[in-house]
């Protein structure tokens, strides 16, 4: 063989082992890319069920592939920077030919309303303009946040109407029902300074020297992971109660949120804000008090028979009284039917309170809060309840109304001797009343 030949085959042999080097090493990146992208879609799986909406199909795929470029050190090819989406139905369709009968209609409150709202959340809501994009407007994030309250739709519905992404959707809503609770709840919820303008409203509904009427509402949630015992009502559901306090009006002047359903009325009561307030007499401004036949009466609240009563709450007496208490319960119930009335009208302002709320555990207090700052907002601005004969209200899941004593005797002595008062002082202005 001549010396040419030899020196080919020589040559072609060393190419022959640079190139089964080579295939050895793809196949050992492509073995350790393998192994890293089944860890990257396992924490993909955990993330998207800690998220708050959870995150798509496409969205997970698309970081995946977004992590095997990123390894092999190739830039990611990207169609567009931000999926396209039509934004005509906000921006021209609702702002400019929606007249107010179609916004107290499907945003339950006039335009005004609207952006007063709006103006009271930016300097929390504004977002920084950078070189990117320009973010989203403050007005279309309450919109959002606001339309989803109203309406029961579900996230995906809200992004197709919106034009938004579906993760985004949800980040606003928690953002803007925080928003409201840090800045408006202290303004909306809370008892004012028309005391005697409150009084008045309950003497006319015929119960004298009262300030407030208060009720527990259980609201569904879904069952938190595995505690379904934690939060399961009499009904076998899985719900948080809300415990309100109103006026005359059908305004929340307290709001107690956060206990779970299985709690009874009467512990949520006696551990709540408002009664350790009313015990040591500062929440009524001034603290206004009337004699009664020699007994100091305090501005009073009206309950039902499941909370204990004290000197300045008010529960019936029950069956198989006199007369003179009879007119006591009748009175008492007109009063209280004021905070039946006033839950029914959040119930129907605010849909998503009539299915169970899908956030998770530490967002339901702040949606809930939202949405009772939202019904004092409309019935302040005077906004009618629209309700929409396709839709069906379910029941309001009520505690049971029964006697639940284990408060100490001085309380209750103290509370049926105000109640006595009282109950006489209706039975000798009964024509005045």
């Amino acid at each position: 063989m001549s010396p040419l030949n030899t020196m080919f085959l020589m040559v072609l042999q060393v190419i022959l082992v640079i190139c089964k080097s080579s295939l050895d090493l793809c196949a050992a990146l492509l073995r350790n890319l393998r192994s890293k992208n089944k860890k990257i879609c396992r924490s993909w799986h955990v993330q998207s069920q800690k998220g708050l909406a959870g995150t798509s199909r496409y969205s997970r795929r698309s970081s995946v592939r977004s992590r095997w470029y990123a390894l092999a050190g190739v830039g990611v090819p990207r169609r567009w920077w931000v999926c396209p989406r039509s934004k005509n139905w906000w921006e021209q369709f609702i702002r400019l030919t929606w007249d107010e009968e179609q916004w107290i209609e499907r945003f339950r409150m006039s335009r005004g309303t609207f952006f007063e709202i709006v103006e009271a959340l930016r300097p929390r809501l504004q977002r920084q303009i950078t070189n990117m994009r320009e973010p989203i407007p403050v007005e279309k994030r309450v919109a959002i946040a606001i339309w989803y309250l109203a309406n029961a739709n579900c996230y995906r519905e809200v992004r197709e109407q919106f034009g938004v992404g579906l993760s985004t959707v949800g980040e606003i809503v928690l953002e803007v029902c925080c928003a409201m609770e840090l800045d408006l709840l202290r303004k909306m919820v809370c008892l004012g300074d028309e005391i005697t303008k409150i009084m008045d409203g309950f003497a006319h509904l015929g119960f004298p020297h009262c300030i407030g009427a208060i009720k527990g509402m259980h609201i569904l949630i879904r069952a938190p992971g595995k505690r379904i015992d934690e939060y399961g009502n009499s009904k076998k559901n899985c719900s948080i109660l809300l415990q309100g306090t109103v006026d005359h009006s059908g305004r929340f002047i307290n709001v107690e949120v956060g206990w779970s359903g299985k709690t009874r009325d009467a512990f949520v009561f006696r551990n709540s804000a408002l009664c350790m307030a009313m015990d040591a007499g500062v929440f009524v401004p001034g603290n206004p008090t009337m004699e009664i036949n020699g007994v100091q009466v305090p501005a009073l609240m009206v309950a039902d028979g499941a909370y204990p009563i004290r000197r300045w709450l008010m529960k019936p007496f029950g069956k198989n009284g006199d007369r003179c208490q009879q007119m006591f319960d009748c009175a008492l119930h007109r009063a209280r039917n004021v905070v039946e009335c006033a839950f029914g009208r959040l119930r129907t302002r605010w849909r998503c309170l009539t299915m169970r709320l899908p956030v998770f555990e530490e967002n339901i207090c702040t949606v809930i809060t939202a949405c009772v700052i939202l019904h004092n907002i409309c019935e302040e601005k005077g906004h009618g309840v629209v309700v929409d004969l396709g839709d069906s209200v379910p029941p309001l899941v009520s505690s049971d109304e029964e006697d639940y004593y284990r408060s100490d005797n001085c309380h209750k002595e103290e509370g049926e001797r105000v109640r006595s008062a009282i109950a006489d002082f209706m039975l000798s202005h009964q024509p005045c009343l």
